[in-house]
């Protein structure tokens, strides 16, 4: 996650925000109602934002002795909290929201918490959270946090005055939906040792798979479809020196919900996707989460970005490297979106050899 620019105006955050719920069109009907409440929110934003233009700011408020016992008060608290700006950069969270998200509270100090929730969910909360900052009022909607498939969560945002803060802040708390029980403690996650035996069975079929063709880009495309049963929602394979890359397979899910998506990704050139051509030029694997950058995937024909296209939250892209550790073949890409765990070192680590393995077919059947 990465925060806003430094001096941005609140002219450039809501432009950057209207760009995201534009974007947010081409998913499901079914989401529509709550990004219509956040498109109205936004205007009702820009009317009060008008109002005031000529309103000349208060002074900044003075830290004071209850910085203390609010923080003290906060971080006890039993629900999952967090402080944020209007544009949802984190202040601070407490114990029960860390543990809730996965995140080290010094880790997210400054980072967006709207980046932290699948893509279709930025653009509202952070559209909601602006207007409670502007003061127009407290609400609620639901999020949804990758890792977490019992259901959305209910977010609720109140507009505070912090204790050493120059603007007015914005206390979220997040709570169950109604009617979902389970909470991530309930889930018995697998162990390490366990996924090891996982992926050594993965790599295992991907290697029998090579070896059981004739060197070719169908065997790696094959291998391709491998990795995404056990490790991802979408592979992409891209063959071919940096400059003049072919994208050869694209696997994704049996029944996506977006029949147009995988059409899109295989009609894309390799080089107008961001994370593919550096990976191919650099020869370093990437291994992202909870980014904020709907970029990483370029945009299809009409200009939307295929991270939100595929509700990406989680992406590991790793290079083809021939045996002299130098040249790129080219790169595989798998992508989780949804409610998809972030990938493991243990599982970046298999597709690195996995990779590895196929540089070496891609090497023999002269693919360059």
């Amino acid at each position: 996650m990465n925060g806003p620019p430094e001096g941005e105006s609140g002219l450039q955050a809501l432009v950057a925000r209207a760009r995201e719920l534009r974007a947010a069109r081409d998913h499901p009907p079914a989401e529509y109602p709550v990004l219509l409440d956040a498109a109205l929110a936004e205007l009702d934003h820009a009317i009060e934002v008008l109002r005031q233009a000529e309103d000349p700011p208060g002074p900044p408020r003075t830290p004071g002795a209850k910085a203390a016992p609010f923080k003290a008060v906060f971080d006890h608290l039993p629900w999952p909290v967090v402080l944020t700006d209007g544009q949802t950069v984190v202040r601070r969270l407490n114990r029960a929201a860390a543990e809730l998200t996965g995140l080290h509270s010094g880790y997210a100090a400054g980072r967006p918490l709207a980046a932290l929730l699948r893509p279709t969910d930025r653009a509202a909360l952070r559209a909601h959270a602006a207007a409670v900052a502007a003061g127009e009022g407290g609400r609620s909607l639901p999020v949804r946090l990758p890792g977490l498939p019992d259901g959305p969560l209910y977010a609720t945002l109140t507009g505070i005055d912090a204790p050493g803060e120059r603007e007015r802040d914005v206390l979220l708390v997040l709570a169950p939906a109604p009617f979902t029980t389970g909470r991530p403690a309930d889930r018995a996650e697998p162990s390490a040792v366990v996924r090891q035996a996982e992926l050594t069975g993965l790599l295992d079929r991907t290697a029998r798979a090579l070896l059981d063709r004739e060197p070719s880009a169908a065997a790696l495309g094959a291998v391709a479809g491998l990795l995404r049963d056990g490790l991802a929602d979408w592979a992409l394979l891209d063959l071919g020196p940096p400059d003049e890359p072919v994208r050869i397979a694209v696997h994704g899910p049996p029944a996506p919900d977006d029949g147009g998506l995988e059409k899109a990704f295989l009609w894309q050139d390799p080089r107008a996707c961001p994370v593919a051509a550096e990976v191919m030029a650099s020869g370093a694997a990437a291994v992202e989460q909870l980014t904020d950058d709907l970029e990483r995937l370029g945009a299809d024909e009409d200009g939307a970005p295929l991270m939100l296209r595929a509700d990406v939250t989680a992406l590991l892209s790793v290079a083809l490297t021939a045996p002299d550790g130098t040249t790129v073949l080219g790169a595989l890409t798998l992508l989780r979106g949804g409610t998809g765990p972030p990938f493991s070192l243990l599982e970046a680590g298999a597709a690195e050899i996995a990779a590895g393995h196929m540089a070496l077919v891609a090497r023999r059947s002269g693919m360059r």
